[in-house]
């Protein structure tokens, strides 16, 4: 077992694991309940609320998002007729952008009930609804029959569960030989930079977004590797979150005043959060990395999406 870093953590151990599954449905769905609308002035316009790619530090998020999008879509080589599980699939980012380029059929899970009637609206406008859908659920209670699923995708959103180690079995059960299993979150370094116990971190593990671990990277290969899949790639987005969140930042400040407007009080939790994450990143205490893992079995891949041009500027 994996020694806890944060009274979140400890606060977990101490729940029962279905005491922790509700706890995470409750706790981390409230974030997202808030109004699409406080979003969208936030993020892209697909609402990816998880990095973009930057090539350039004056790049747009709008660029930096297609980038990491179309990354995504080349590393799950989805072939027609594929299924494809997007574990907390938000506002529908990755699942609408790979309705519309595949000939996949996409299944989302979330939390948040407005982010599922949003991201359905959304799915229904691009036109895709028919291969799309979406309920309400946490992962550990979705019935995954074995080799059920071709791919699954955690894109920002394995932050928020605890039972890891339950989730990659159930995950490398449910995909078919050949599969594939994407990652792109947030890790602490291995070796502790920083005060993983301090107000601002429990601020952002609890306040701000409900519940969140923070594991190291070779803990969670480590996972993924006794699940029985084999790590393929791995990359460090890190710089590329820094920039992300700056953007963010930025889009909260210029819309303060609408967004207080649906929800008092909210553009400053935004900020505060976002801003002491930015410089966690920017400091490298907190990494951010990108994971890909294939089941073993299956046609073999040859490497579908190359690595990102390196960032060019200072």
């Amino acid at each position: 077992m994996i020694a806890a870093r944060t009274r979140a953590e400890r606060e977990a151990l101490a729940r029962t694991p279905e005491e922790q599954r509700e706890h995470e449905r409750r706790e981390v769905a409230a974030h997202y309940e808030n109004d699409p609308e406080i979003f969208s002035r936030v993020l892209d316009s697909r609402l990816a609320y998880a990095t973009g790619i930057f090539l350039d530090p004056g790049e747009s998020l709008e660029a930096a998002q297609e980038r990491k999008f179309d990354w995504v879509r080349r590393e799950l080589d989805i072939q027609p007729g594929e299924r494809i599980l997007d574990v907390g699939c938000g506002w529908g980012s990755n699942l609408i952008y790979l309705a519309e380029r595949t000939g996949g059929s996409l299944w989302g899970v979330t939390l948040s009930d407005r982010q599922r009637q949003e991201a359905l609206r959304r799915a229904d406008r691009a036109g895709v609804a028919s291969r799309v859908r979406i309920d309400l659920a946490h992962i550990e209670d979705l019935d995954l029959a074995p080799g059920s699923l071709d791919a699954v995708l955690f894109v920002g959103s394995i932050v928020h569960m605890h039972n890891r180690e339950r989730i990659h079995q159930k995950v490398a059960a449910a995909l078919r030989p050949g599969g594939r299993l994407l990652i792109s979150d947030c890790y602490f370094p291995a070796r502790a930079r920083g005060d993983r116990e301090s107000s601002a971190t429990q601020y952002i593990f609890v306040q701000a977004l409900g519940y969140c671990r923070l594991i190291s990277l070779a803990e969670e290969l480590g996972m993924i590797e006794q699940a029985g899949l084999d790590v393929r790639r791995v990359e460090d987005l890190t710089s590329s979150y820094v920039l992300t969140v700056a953007r963010w930042i930025d889009n909260v400040r210029a819309h303060r005043a609408e967004i207080e407007a649906r929800a008092p009080g909210f553009s400053r939790l935004l900020q505060t959060y976002m801003t002491v994450g930015r410089l966690s990143f920017a400091r490298r205490t907190a990494l951010e990395y990108m994971i890909v893992a294939t089941k073993p079995g299956g046609r073999d891949r040859l490497g579908v999406a190359p690595s990102p041009e390196p960032r060019r500027g200072p």
